[in-house]
């Protein structure tokens, strides 16, 4: 069965490497940086690359969680569609949304090499007000946008050079008064997405051909059993 797989830059270096890792070589698609402050825009393009692929492949491996709800809404085309059943790709990275929850006392802002690189974060928005407002100002309104965070933490996934990137935010977080911690990835779960099998159903929505991606398939993601309102919807039906 010919594979096809979409993925998010932001993620580049852990896709190529579980890739390597596994002597994988799957056509892939990538989805420009940036698209996830605009969940409309990244759906629309995500619908794109779905249109696209119909009639290439036979299975297509969708490497995005629910991103703000940019992956509920798509229809597929005639293949298979795999994705992970991830709230975003820190999750995943991380392993599982429980290393997540985890993870995220304290409040933490999660940084990868990659995300630095093509995502709209924080070190980049700092830049652009610096150049706007002056250091003074920015530090202010940084201070603000980041009083509820306590550290950055980079995910150390082995993918990228980890002190090249702590170089890079250690100045924000020297500034903003916060820390700066390197947590351990599971790359398991990316590994799974890319190897398989599929057939845990709390790890992975897969869908027959031509399968609408409604809000229902994120019930199980977003409410558990029995979202308020409606009835119990399975992970993979």
């Amino acid at each position: 069965m010919e594979t096809i797989l979409v993925a998010c830059e932001t993620i580049q270096d852990e896709i190529l490497g579980v890739l390597g890792e596994n002597s994988l070589s799957y056509p892939v698609i990538w989805l420009e940086g940036g698209l996830h402050d605009n969940p409309d825009r990244l759906r629309a393009r995500i619908q794109e690359v779905l249109d696209a692929a119909d009639g290439r492949c036979g299975r297509l491996l969708l490497s995005l969680g629910f991103c703000g709800g940019g992956v509920s809404g798509l229809t597929t085309g005639g293949y298979e569609t795999v994705l992970p059943l991830a709230d975003d790709c820190v999750s995943l990275l991380l392993g599982s949304m429980a290393a997540r929850r985890e993870a995220s006392r304290p409040a933490t802002y999660f940084l990868t090499a990659g995300w630095m690189r093509h995502e709209n974060n924080v070190i980049r928005s700092y830049d652009r007000t610096v150049a706007r407002f002056g250091r003074g100002r920015a530090d202010r309104i940084n201070r603000v946008m980041l009083k509820n965070y306590r550290r950055f933490a980079l995910v150390r996934t082995g993918c990228y050079a980890l002190a090249e990137a702590e170089s890079m935010v250690r100045p924000l977080a020297d500034k903003m008064g916060m820390a700066v911690e390197a947590l351990p990835a599971d790359l398991g779960w990316l590994a799974r997405l890319l190897t398989g099998p599929h057939d845990d159903p709390s790890l992975f929505l897969t869908l027959p051909p031509r399968s609408a991606l409604g809000p229902d398939r994120w019930d199980p993601l977003l409410w558990g059993d029995r979202p308020p309102g409606r009835p119990a919807v399975p992970a993979g039906g």
